[in-house]
């Protein structure tokens, strides 16, 4: 039971932080105005994301509101059924799914695209697509289940070779 007050704990930390992230975002970025925060390398720039991940298929929000439901609902329910919800397990769970919520929300509430307005790189080398805390939880929630599923490979592995 503790797992998931910490897992529910984490997702609402997450969406709110998103949230807010964003809110400030819109009010005091302008629309592709940059900000130095450590130097050129890391800045903030308000950019509305109308396509999918990294930017693709610019246009198609409709597609990608439903898609992003659907697989938030397959998160939810793949939650539900997980038999082993080790405490990595649960966590990862919940920045993938806080994140995805976040995103939807913009979506659903009328912005012109997504939200994002964290831009690192540099330019002369490469810059990476801008993004913003939901973007950044999905990656770490994405990560954190990989290390979960390689952990529990080694440990089937391990159990078949001892029994």
């Amino acid at each position: 039971m503790k797992k998931h007050m910490i897992a529910g704990i984490l997702f609402a930390f997450s969406l709110a932080l998103d949230i807010v992230t964003k809110e400030l975002a819109v009010a005091h970025i302008g629309l592709h105005e940059r900000i130095d925060v450590f130097g050129s390398f890391v800045q903030l720039t308000l950019l509305y994301n109308r396509g999918g991940l990294f930017g693709i298929l610019q246009g198609y929000q409709t597609f990608f509101l439903i898609v992003s439901i659907l697989v938030l609902s397959m998160l939810v329910v793949y939650y539900a059924l997980e038999k082993q919800k080790t405490p990595l397990f649960c966590g990862a769970m919940a920045l993938v799914m806080s994140g995805a919520v976040g995103n939807i929300l913009d979506r659903l509430l009328g912005k012109p695209g997504v939200v994002d307005f964290i831009y690192i790189g540099d330019d002369a080398v490469f810059r990476w697509p801008a993004f913003n805390v939901a973007d950044a939880a999905i990656v770490i929630g994405a990560f954190l289940l990989l290390l979960y599923y390689y952990r529990e490979e080694k440990q089937r592995k391990a159990d078949r070779s001892a029994g």
